[in-house]
């Protein structure tokens, strides 16, 4: 999605939300929760489920455990024009 699209949605959102109750505010809340929560989770499963990366995330921890800093690069060198 598009940052305007993302914000036009924000904004439809927020009106939506201004003219519920209370109590159905609530209920809006916990289901936005969820969705953050879910989505959370989707993005773990997917890590979990490809075995490659989770091959390389044990090696890395490893190499970590070992102190073996020559198999990492420097942020120094990963950064970009942040």
């Amino acid at each position: 999605m598009k940052a305007i699209e993302i914000k036009e949605c924000q904004k439809e959102a927020v009106s939506s939300l201004n003219g519920l109750s209370e109590e159905k505010l609530k209920v809006a809340l916990d289901f936005i929760e969820y969705l953050r929560d879910r989505e959370e989770w989707e993005a773990t499963w997917e890590i979990l489920g490809n075995r490659k990366m989770m091959k390389e995330i044990k090696m890395a921890d490893n190499d970590w455990g070992k102190k073996r800093k020559e198999s990492f690069i420097p942020w120094e060198k990963v950064k970009r024009n942040v």
